[in-house]
């Protein structure tokens, strides 16, 4: 009988360290992407000025865009034999993009405004280019997620919910703080640290599943 409850207590404590990882990654991802929508903004004002018709509108439209293309993403990665892989693989590719950012972004603006007249155009294609691909990868994070916490069918609906839940608010928490704080500090270093964080939490990740696996064989 002890032996049986300290499995139990055992496998119960490693299930809820699991979901907590899972809802923290949740978090991260959520507070990423309004960070990198609202610094997105600023980046695409130096170039294509600060309307809301035309930048703002641009870089929501292109954010919109690619989190419906990241959660179509993430739901049919999720299916694969391998999918615990994808989602460190996927923060990681996103957070080199996010610090490849600081270098690109320049002659990124540059080109597209020398190449098309209308700033309309400019803008949408340059919010294209430097930040539909981490978002999309971020998005893909949400869909894994509420598939490895769903165990059952009749708990997808709770999952889902949580998750959504969680991302919101971290999401929420990220547009506050970057629109009210980090946004007046240096937007490469900004950058440069979510980077590096986001790719420190992906290796972690990646770590963690590799070990699970070898301790599983």
């Amino acid at each position: 009988m002890i032996t049986l409850s300290k499995t139990i207590f055992s496998s119960t404590q490693l299930s809820s360290l699991s979901r907590a990882g899972l809802l923290f990654i949740t978090c991260c991802t959520g507070w990423l992407i309004m960070e990198l929508e609202i610094l997105g903004g600023r980046i695409l004002s130096i170039y294509f000025g600060s309307s809301i018709y035309v930048v703002w509108g641009s870089v929501i439209g292109v954010f919109l865009l690619s989190l419906s293309a990241g959660y179509i993403l993430g739901g049919w990665l999720s299916q694969k034999w391998n999918a615990k892989y994808y989602l460190p693989i996927n923060l990681c590719i996103a957070a080199i993009w996010i610090f490849l950012v600081v270098y690109i972004r320049k002659g990124v603006c540059e080109t597209v405004f020398s190449l098309i007249v209308d700033e309309k155009w400019g803008a949408l294609t340059a919010a294209l280019a430097l930040f539909s691909i981490p978002t999309i990868l971020l998005a893909t994070i949400t869909p894994m997620v509420i598939c490895r916490l769903t165990k059952e069918a009749d708990q997808s609906g709770t999952s889902s919910g949580i998750v959504f839940c969680i991302s919101t608010i971290a999401s929420f928490a990220g547009c506050i703080i970057t629109a009210f704080y980090l946004i007046s500090f240096n937007l490469a270093t900004v950058f440069k640290i979510s980077g590096t964080l986001l790719f420190i939490i992906g290796l972690g990740i990646m770590g963690v599943e590799l070990l699970s696996g070898r301790n599983r064989n």
